[in-house]
């Protein structure tokens, strides 16, 4: 696995590594990498017209 120094979304050296490296959880903001993908959930802005 990739050598991790920080978060992508917040930046953040505050990351927690499971013992098999496969999933990684960023303590501050709460993104997952899990096998090798960054689950990072963005904001869906939706607009309603009538």
């Amino acid at each position: 696995m990739n050598e991790l120094t920080e978060c992508p979304k917040c930046l953040s050296d505050e990351l927690l590594i499971s013992d098999n490296e496969n999933t990684v959880i960023c303590s501050d903001c709460g993104v997952i990498k899990k096998d090798g993908a960054w689950l990072i959930a963005k904001e869906l802005k939706t607009e309603v017209t009538a």
